[in-house]
């Protein structure tokens, strides 16, 4: 056995809001490349313009545009005047009879209300102008991530409100690289908020994903940028239902966005029992119940935290789908700890094992010593696993035996692979001092997950498939087994994680020490 040593490093993020002096500059959106873009050059009078005495601006653009829905999406701030729009073939015109105040910085946006004629596309734009003698010069920028990701979010809104009046001071949205940035601001204190603006009114939803400081509200006394990003997550909804289905013959599969454990389940009043549950996960539940003569289910769930009835329909020919028996491991390559199993469509009822044949194709010899055991809709094998490597697993008819119906002919080949074949890594976990969640990917796809109440220098992930390997980590100091999103009401932040995204290559017959260490 070989030893490979790494010390893997992240950033773990902090949620505290700091910042650093920065000038920035508003490129009028710049998420999207192909949306309409203002002709710098011929907009008149400029933007930038000191003692602005007009009641109009002319705004060319670089191609032909549509507007969408200008009466809202056109804003002046401050809200002075109410903005008129006319456009003859590139050229918008912008008018007020309103009289603005003197000696104050104005900006108007267009949130994304000058469209392209084909695909489109948008953007924020914002036009700047003061009726006094100087414009407002401070700028203000943060960043975006997504919180479970940790990789930059687009096309976010951030809202920049006066703190005591809330009146609307000035706004943008986050581009390709998750900053966002506000120019032309006075000294001052604001509030800000960060959120996917779904309704596009440019006010925080209670169902809309959002991100937060801890009272978001920053003091501007010279043009900043946060130096720790928000970081952006949906929030938890009301309980409902997120998926139902029914499969062929006998099973309903619900899931909903709260955890179903110890709830109680009826099918068209018939309770079901928990000989006829199986969990996939805490809030995705298998229901078996027997479908003869029916094509509707009415379900009613209820626990301490749902209430819920459902209606599914199916037909006739779906409640007479065959059984169908597949191997638990799809591969049908076993690790010398898996144990050889089938999974069944349907409740399994009984078993004749007159009719099930074992046998080892190295030598051809059948298997007579073994044991099984049957679990709701699942068989298992146990063997003596010694010099064997291959072997055929072969059904008769009427072998197994369900709720309505019976296996008809069926066969396996099985591989038990040798110990040789896998790779391991030696996980020192010892930074952390409250309950995680590990989470494992190779080559990018999600493989399992540990909850590991007590982490300790060493813990061991074994019989891994040779690949490249990456994790993550949450921290789970309530020890609820998953990663908990933010409260915005409780002020609560997503769960700390880190996301290791170096790879670790784990190849046959290694072992490799990996250190999970959070950048500081």
């Amino acid at each position: 056995m070989h030893m490979v040593g790494y010390r893997y490093l992240v950033f773990i993020l902090l949620f505290i809001v700091s910042s650093c002096a920065q000038v920035g500059v508003i490129t009028g959106g710049g998420q999207d490349v192909s949306a309409p873009k203002p002709i710098k050059k011929k907009v008149f009078p400029a933007n930038g313009t000191t003692n602005f005495k007009g009641t109009h601006i002319e705004m060319p653009f670089n191609e032909f545009f549509k507007l969408n829905n200008p009466a809202n999406n056109i804003v002046m701030v401050p809200p002075h005047a109410k903005i008129n729009t006319t456009f003859k073939g590139k050229t918008l015109r912008l008018d007020w009879t309103d009289t603005l105040q003197k000696n104050t910085t104005y900006a108007i946006y267009l949130n994304r209300a000058v469209r392209d004629l084909n695909e489109a596309n948008d953007s924020i734009i914002q036009y700047v102008f003061s009726t006094g003698d100087i414009l407002d010069s401070l700028s203000y920028r943060l960043q975006v991530k997504n919180a479970w990701t940790s990789k930059p979010v687009a096309k976010i809104m951030v809202v920049l409100r006066d703190k005591f009046t809330q009146k609307l001071v000035s706004f943008s949205s986050t581009n390709s690289k998750g900053y966002a940035e506000m120019n032309f601001l006075r000294a001052g204190e604001y509030t800000v908020s960060v959120f996917q603006d779904l309704n596009a009114d440019m006010v925080y939803q209670d169902h809309e994903p959002v991100a937060f400081s801890q009272n978001d509200q920053i003091v501007l006394l010279k043009s900043s940028v946060d130096s720790v990003p928000y970081r952006l997550y949906t929030p938890v909804l009301e309980p409902k239902i997120t998926h139902k289905t029914f499969i062929g013959p006998n099973a309903f599969i619900v899931a909903a966005n709260r955890s179903l454990l110890n709830a109680q389940f009826t099918i068209n009043d018939e309770p079901i029992e928990s000989d006829k549950q199986i969990y996939h996960t805490a809030d995705s539940v298998q229901l078996f119940w027997n479908t003869a003569g029916t094509t509707k289910a009415e379900i009613t769930i209820q626990n301490a935290l749902f209430s819920d009835t459902l209606s599914l329909r199916y037909s006739e020919n779906t409640t007479n789908t065959p059984l169908r028996l597949n191997s638990k491991i799809r591969s049908n390559i076993y690790a010398p700890s898996d144990t050889v199993g089938f999974v069944l469509n349907d409740l399994i009822q009984s078993i004749d094992t007159a009719l099930i044949h074992v046998q080892n194709l190295e030598d051809s010899t059948f298997l007579h010593n073994y044991s099984f055991s049957i679990y709701k809709n699942k068989l298992f094998f146990f063997f003596d696993k010694t010099d064997l490597s291959r072997l055929l697993i072969e059904f008769s008819p009427s072998a197994v035996r369900s709720l309505k119906d019976s296996l008809s002919s069926a066969y396996y080949t099985v591989t038990l692979a040798p110990d040789h074949k896998y790779g391991s890594i030696d996980l020192n976990l010892s930074y952390y001092e409250s309950p995680i969640v590990l989470k494992t990917f190779k080559d990018g796809v999600f493989t399992q997950e540990v909850f590991i109440n007590v982490p300790s220098e060493s813990f061991k992930l074994s019989e891994l498939i040779p690949g490249k390997y990456t994790f993550i980590v949450v921290e789970d100091r309530n020890g609820n087994k998953k990663w908990d999103v933010g409260n915005y009401t409780a002020r609560k932040q997503p769960e700390t994680l880190a996301v290791f995204s170096t790879p670790i290559n784990v190849r046959a017959n290694w072992e490799v020490a990996v250190e999970l260490i959070p950048a500081e």
